[in-house]
């Protein structure tokens, strides 16, 4: 799939508990946004929010899909998201086992 100008990225969400990063998860793959959404279920989040620093527990989700579905993804994402200024971040995929990546492809064209 050289000269493609798509490429798998790794899309992070983070959400307030684990049944909403079912429903967030579930969302992403029904509508073939990403091609998998694995959810870890407990992270230990800091940051700074409004002017205090925050200690939450939180879910974290990462979704595979392509760099063409991430504006959809987040804009799927947002319409459900708890939080007002929600984590969703792609990272681009520079290496990976290449009937993988293919797959990834395959599942959300």
């Amino acid at each position: 799939m050289a000269g493609e100008s798509t490429h798998t990225v790794v899309v992070m969400v983070s959400t307030a508990n684990q049944e909403e990063a079912s429903k967030i998860a579930d969302l992403a793959v029904q509508s073939r946004l990403a091609a998998c959404a694995s959810t870890i279920p407990t992270v230990r989040s800091t940051y700074w929010w409004e002017g205090k620093i925050v200690n939450d527990q939180e879910a974290l989700i990462l979704m595979k899909t392509t760099s063409d579905k991430v504006l959809a993804l987040q804009a799927a994402i947002l319409k459900v998201h708890s939080y007002k200024v929600p984590e969703i971040i792609a990272i681009s995929v520079e290496h990976g086992f290449q009937p993988y990546l293919d797959w990834v492809r395959r599942e959300v064209s």
